[in-house]
């Protein structure tokens, strides 16, 4: 006989011989639970019940508990709180910078940097016309939109940061 063959009959032979014994178990299982069910007063059922169950006792896993700092708890959500007129005061709307390079993507929106070494990218298709050297302005907008304008002027492009 071959490898193939004889590791076959093997567990074939293996199989039939333990599947009585788990049926066995699952049977003797599922008698047990008819039992319980079958008694009518309730705290002779209920002791039948945890007798099954304390036997068969499932392995509870606990979360990891991390140990969080108060600042860390404090800052959680916090963008949901109403903000007092002292943070709206404290807060920053809007900033100027000096274009240090400029690109154009492939759909011919605005790529720039700026001295300080932060980038942008133009979200939305209008036209602005930009050169290195200038000074701008970004403003914040609504919910988390920045807009970018050359100083002194009322046009402006959605912009979003990439550095």
């Amino acid at each position: 006989m071959t490898k193939s063959i004889k590791l076959t009959y093997f567990t074939v032979i293996t199989s039939l011989l333990l599947s009585p014994t788990v049926l066995a178990k699952e049977e003797n299982l599922a008698d047990r639970v008819q039992d319980c069910v079958k008694i009518t007063q309730d705290t002779e059922r209920l002791t039948c019940f945890d007798q099954l169950t304390s036997k068969r006792s499932a392995v509870i896993v606990e979360p990891e508990i991390t140990d969080l700092t108060a600042e860390q708890v404090d800052t959680f959500s916090k963008g949901q709180v109403k903000k007092t007129t002292e943070e709206l005061a404290n807060q920053i709307n809007s900033i100027t910078l000096t274009i240090s390079k400029l690109s154009k993507t492939p759909y011919g929106q605005w790529k720039i940097t700026f001295e300080n070494g932060q980038k942008w990218q133009q979200k939305d298709s209008y036209k602005l016309s930009l050169k290195t050297g200038q000074r701008v302005v970004l403003t914040k907008g609504a919910i988390t939109s920045v807009f970018l304008q050359k100083e002194n002027t009322n046009k402006r492009i959605k912009v979003k940061r990439l550095k």
